[in-house]
């Protein structure tokens, strides 16, 4: 009887945290729900979320609660999708599936294009009224996207893959597009030696390396520039957010606009190891620059690779129709490639270079603390590169030696990439710098975001009247408790009493 008695007591303790368990824990996560983006509440600015695809490519299936797929994803709508369908407690526009606080809701289609061309860009606004009277807004785009870059003495790779050389030395518009720029700086390098021709551009010419950047995020202004002086900081360049040095630790800094963390958010800066920055913007297009401190020029230089972007202008622009460069500033083609050495040199270097250089009226970059005198002229060189040179010597400074093509593949073995890892031994055996080995392994280290839904930072908890739709500012919800969860506590509550009952009945015999 004492045993019988221990096991029921036993029983009685476990079986209320057991059945709890099961009921709410164990079979909610069993059966978890496909996740939906909620609607925040009260949120002031509106939130917003984009959809990255990779342009010619469809979304992938995990992502089909979001976003319908065809054989190419395409953003369109017709008049028939003027209004949000209802999905249960949501609304479905476009495929995007949307949980809203109250069933009050409207939508501003502005679909165009589609995913297979860079730069397509869709959005879908929603607006709806809380049962108190608060306003939700959020601002959902879809984007078909691309990567470019440029490395070491500036390789460029352009939005839709073609790769050439721009050694031009002032400072450049690399991409732009509403509510983003890019600009580089290029300085030039005197080296002992003619590089060879480029295989592209059929020229050959003298070499840059890129020395600063400066990005525009919304209505924000960052920049990546050495330290002022004759010799800059060896240890690390400095980082400006409109004009004001600020210091990255080991949290992505937070990029508000006009400063105010009650302002929007226009980005992130991102300090990684080796050298390596990540500028993001608030739709996802990341900035990645990999700086690296030549101490025998007592230089700093950079790589510079764009991801996830719209941007089809610039020195690493979508290539004009019928054209072999990528298009000018006004959307003009310089048509097909010069037959000439002579005819192509002033095409890309005259014609080309003068378009995307930087003036003073549209330069990104900080000149207040390098000198009074200081601006964007001060790093133009218009004879640079020079053409088919006979030497790439420069006046009072001394040039940099070659190494050999064994130094240079012992320098750049760990560099995957069968076209960078050329590159790499190119800009080793003209400069004699095995630096750019280690820059271009950095590089070659980091992990874009993957294409899908991105938003810079959740937004903080809302206070509302119903918190378990806007609890979170629109990020991913944890799932509700099944339906069934509360009959089971239920049937857990009456096995528990049933089970003192019987404790007693035990209880009072003799």
């Amino acid at each position: 009887m004492k045993s019988e008695s221990r096991v029921v007591k036993t029983l009685l303790r476990v079986a209320p945290s057991l059945v709890l368990t099961l009921a709410c824990a164990g079979v909610a996560h069993a059966g978890q729900p496909a996740p939906i983006m909620t609607l925040p509440c009260g949120s002031s600015p509106p939130v917003y979320r984009t959809f990255s695809v990779q342009a010619g490519t469809a979304p992938l299936s995990t992502d089909q609660p979001y976003i319908k797929a065809s054989d190419l994803a395409s953003w369109s709508f017709t008049s028939a999708a003027s209004t949000c369908t209802a999905v249960g407690g949501a609304r479905s526009c476009a495929g995007l599936s949307v949980t809203l606080p109250t069933s009050s809701a409207n939508k501003t289609p502005d679909f165009t294009g589609t995913a297979d061309s860079v730069g397509s860009e869709g959005k879908v606004t929603i607006n709806a009224v809380t049962s108190g009277g608060d306003s939700c807004t959020a601002e959902f785009t879809f984007r078909s996207t691309s990567a470019g870059g440029g490395w070491g003495d500036p390789h460029l790779t352009t939005v839709d893959g073609i790769q050439y050389d721009f050694q031009s030395a002032g400072e450049f518009t690399a991409l732009q597009e509403d509510g983003f720029v890019l600009q580089t700086r290029q300085s030039p390098v005197p080296t002992a030696t003619v590089p060879i021709t480029n295989a592209y551009t059929g020229i050959t010419h003298c070499v840059a390396i890129y020395t600063a950047v400066a990005t525009k995020l919304g209505s924000s202004r960052v920049t990546l520039q050495p330290s002022p002086g004759k010799e800059p900081d060896p240890k690390s360049m400095q980082v400006r957010v409109d004009g004001k040095i600020v210091r990255i630790g080991d949290a992505p800094y937070v990029v508000y606009a006009g400063g105010s963390d009650k302002g929007a958010i226009d980005g992130t800066i991102t300090k990684h190891p080796d050298g390596l920055f990540e500028i993001t913007d608030a739709r996802g297009t990341q900035v990645v620059v990999t700086s690296n401190y030549w101490d025998a020029r007592k230089v700093w230089y950079l790589n510079v690779n764009v991801y996830g972007t719209t941007a089809r202008q610039g020195t690493m622009g979508k290539l004009a129709e019928r054209s072999w460069l990528p298009a000018l500033p006004n959307g003009s083609s310089l048509g097909a490639k010069p037959a000439s050495e002579a005819d192509r040199y002033e095409v890309l270097y005259e014609k080309f270079a003068d378009a995307w250089r930087v003036t003073n009226a549209t330069s990104l970059f900080d000149y207040k603390d390098y000198g009074p005198d200081v601006d964007t002229a001060t790093f133009t060189r218009d004879e640079w590169p020079r053409n088919h040179p006979q030497s790439c010597a420069i006046e009072g400074q001394t040039s940099a030696q070659a190494a050999t093509e064994e130094v240079a593949q012992q320098a750049c073995a760990g560099v995957v990439n069968a076209r960078q890892k050329a590159d790499c031994v190119f800009d080793v055996m003209v400069t004699g710098n095995a630096g750019f080995g280690k820059s271009y392994v950095a590089m070659q280290r980091f992990r874009p975001l993957s294409p899908g839904w991105y938003s810079p930072l959740p937004p903080p908890e809302q206070k509302c009247e119903d918190c378990s739709t806007c609890k979170g500012g629109g990020t991913t919800q944890p799932p509700a408790h099944p339906w069934y969860c509360w009959p089971l506590i239920a049937i857990g509550i009456a096995v528990v009493l049933l089970l003192l009952l019987v404790l007693r009945a035990l209880k009072k015999k003799p």
